[in-house]
């Protein structure tokens, strides 16, 4: 799953965003915001919160389910490959 910006701004203050990448070899990317009258720049500023919110949120989630998973289950149970970095 890839989680951009785009993704958090599905909002009644957006009207439209969309962003390409002109080459896949340049870190460019464009971002195109258009607003129901907020500044896009606002808008824009928002939705990066929001996403740093719920990857926060998500990275909370899964950490408590790993270490819920290692408490309920003896580490010698578990099937992990020591060869592996």
């Amino acid at each position: 799953m890839v989680t951009s910006p785009i993704d958090a701004l599905p909002t009644p203050r957006v009207a439209f965003c969309g962003y390409s990448i002109p080459h896949p070899a340049d870190k460019k990317v464009n971002i195109r915001v258009q607003t129901t009258g907020d500044p896009a720049k606002d808008v824009m500023k928002d939705a990066l919160q929001d996403l740093m919110v719920m990857g926060q949120h998500v990275r909370g989630t899964f950490d408590k389910a790993v270490a819920d998973f290692k408490s309920n289950k003896p580490a010698e149970q578990m099937e992990v490959d020591s060869n592996q970095q």
